[in-house]
C-alpha cells in the first residue's frame, strides 16, 4: 500500500511541473522582464539631448557646415553639391536669434517671419571665409528650414582685368552702341 501511494504522488509532482505555456511565460518574473525590455528601447530613443537652454535659446550641436555651427536637433533634409538644407523643430524666432549673430553681411532680406543673409561670412571664420547665402524660413508652426548655399570663391587676382583694360572694353562697347 505504501508503494501504491508513491506512484500517484510521483505522477502528480511530474504533471504539476508541466505546462502548455513556454517556460518564459510560466515564470512570472521572466515574463515581466521580457515585456519591459521592448518598452525600454523606445524610451532610450525618445531621450535626446536638450535643444534649449534654461533661457529658451537653442543649444549648439557638434556639427558644422561651412563654419556655421548648427543647433541641436537640426536634421539634414537635402544636400546637393554646395547646397545644404536642414530642418529643426524650433520656432523661427529662436532659430533667427541663434543663426543671425553668426552672420556678417550688409544684405539681409526679410521673407515673411524669416530672413535671407546674402553673401555672408561666418563670424569666427574670417581667416578663410567662404561666402554663403543663408535662408531661415518657417515651414510649419514649430519647424524651421535652414538653407545654406556655399558661393564659389571670387576669381583669382591675376584673372581680373586691369582698370585700363576694363575702361577700354567699356569705351569699345559704347562706340558699338552709337
Amino acid at each position: 500500500m505504501h508503494g501504491s501511494l508513491f506512484i500517484p504522488l510521483a505522477l502528480l509532482l511530474a504533471l504539476g511541473g508541466c505546462s502548455s505555456k513556454p517556460a518564459q511565460e510560466s515564470q512570472g518574473g521572466a515574463s515581466e522582464a521580457a515585456k519591459e525590455q521592448p518598452k525600454a528601447e523606445p524610451a532610450a530613443r525618445r531621450t535626446s539631448p536638450r535643444r534649449f537652454d534654461a533661457e529658451g535659446r537653442l543649444i549648439p550641436s557638434d556639427d558644422y557646415i561651412v563654419g556655421i555651427r548648427l543647433p541641436r536637433g537640426a536634421e539634414l533634409y537635402r544636400q546637393d553639391g554646395l547646397l545644404h538644407v536642414y530642418r529643426v523643430r524650433a520656432p523661427i524666432g529662436k532659430v533667427l536669434a541663434y543663426i543671425g549673430p553668426m552672420m556678417i553681411t550688409g544684405s539681409v532680406e526679410r521673407r515673411g517671419k524669416g530672413a535671407v543673409y546674402k553673401r555672408a561670412s561666418v563670424r569666427g571664420a574670417e581667416v578663410n571665409p567662404t561666402k554663403v547665402d543663408v535662408s531661415i524660413l518657417e515651414v510649419g508652426s514649430n519647424t524651421t528650414r535652414i538653407s545654406i548655399m556655399e558661393l564659389p570663391p571670387p576669381a583669382p587676382r591675376d584673372q581680373v582685368p586691369s582698370v585700363d583694360r576694363t575702361k577700354a572694353a567699356a569705351q569699345e562697347s559704347f562706340r558699338m552702341l552709337d
